[in-house]
């Protein structure tokens, strides 16, 4: 939405079409439950009234592209000249037992294993990457943030643990960022075992790598299914295939971004950059530019990693993931947010500052 309206106001009338009513910056949930975050929500009829759009509140039931029109919850029915899908996946439970990270849908669950903790009923809690979950980032932050708030409990019991099926600590980026992030798991005492496939039998029972893992708490990042949404082709497991423009293969004048594709690592920071790469494909055809003057999508892994000592930044270009693989304690990218994104990033930073002064909301075509 931000892209078009910076690219091709005047040109384009954009309809957001949302089940929410706000956006919520989910990357500061993980710091919420520790009192360090108080995750930004944004109303959408806001962004939509700085950005010229319309707002729709409303789910999306099915898209039907040979008519270019969705169907809404209520059966009413849009139409459309080009649609982009980004729907989102959905965050359910991997195993019935344990506690689920899910500060949206059960925010006190976690707050519990914390209490536990605090009382000394738990000291010994496992992070757990089922083998399903591609962005592993919150693992790793929720390991260091319990360490360090229960070294002020109980620092001569607590255990902390991350169980992953990683073949390093957070493979996806490369050798440099993985030899790093394991020397701040040691440097806090956090013990990690990787490359193997964890399944929760209890509540206090985790089996990975062949053998029982001593823990009082599991703590597992949610398992992501696609959105499985009518019209659309699909995968098993219901995301949505794009190719390198963001378009959807087989069905005209539909692109997708985001979790809701099939892209393999579900990030913000790659959603923003597939989006970005749909919308200039989008502004190329009403200027009626060739395709191959628009850069394909070329994902760049972006992560900052919370730790006790500050913030840590990490990139690395997924087509050379350790010839690229950079960790540093400053800022590779500017502005230097959890999600990095061309448009989004810097109209969120106006905003803040906007919402702070009193001052009226950003206009993404000034910046």
């Amino acid at each position: 939405m931000i892209a078009l309206r910076a690219t091709a106001a005047g040109r384009v009338t954009v309809t957001l079409v949302s089940a929410d009513e706000t956006f919520t910056y989910r990357p500061q949930l993980v710091g919420e439950p520790f009192g360090l975050d108080r995750p930004a929500r944004y109303p959408l009829d806001r962004l939509c009234r700085d950005n010229d759009t319309r707002f729709v509140r409303s789910p999306v039931a099915a898209v039907v592209p040979d008519d270019h029109r969705i169907v809404l919850g209520d059966r009413t029915e849009l139409g459309y000249d080009t649609l982009i899908v980004a729907v989102g996946a959905r965050m359910v439970p991997m195993f019935e037992h344990g506690v689920t990270f899910d500060r949206e849908t059960s925010p006190e669950d976690f707050v519990e294993v914390l209490a536990d903790l605090r009382e000394g009923l738990a000291p010994r809690v496992a992070m757990v990457v089922p083998d399903s979950v591609s962005w592993t980032m919150p693992a790793y932050e929720l390991a260091l943030m319990t360490a360090a708030w229960g070294a002020a409990e109980h620092p001569d019991q607590l255990s902390v643990s991350v169980v992953t099926h990683e073949p390093r600590p957070l493979a996806a980026f490369g050798k440099t960022v993985s030899d790093e992030v394991d020397r701040l798991l040691a440097a806090a005492g956090i013990a990690i075992e990787c490359g193997v496939h964890p399944d929760v039998l209890s509540h206090t029972g985790l089996r990975a790598g062949g053998h029982w893992v001593p823990i009082d708490r599991v703590v597992c990042l949610p398992h992501i299914t696609g959105p499985h949404l009518p019209g659309l082709p699909c995968d098993q497991g219901g995301f949505i295939p794009v190719d390198d423009l963001g378009r959807v293969p087989g069905v005209a004048d539909v692109y997708a971004a985001g979790d809701a594709t099939t892209m393999a690592i579900k990030q913000g920071g790659l959603a923003a950059q597939l989006a970005e790469v749909a919308s200039r494909h989008i502004v190329a055809g009403l200027g009626g530019r060739p395709e191959t003057e628009v850069e394909p999508f070329r994902p760049v892994l972006r992560g900052v990693l919370r730790t006790p000592d500050g913030p840590r930044y990490m990139l690395a270009e997924l087509e050379d993931v350790d010839g690229t693989s950079t960790f540093s304690d400053e800022p590779l990218w500017s502005p230097p947010s959890k999600i990095s994104s061309r448009w989004l990033a810097p109209y969120l930073e106006q905003m803040e500052t906007a919402g702070q002064s009193g001052e009226p909301g950003p206009d993404p075509s000034a910046g």
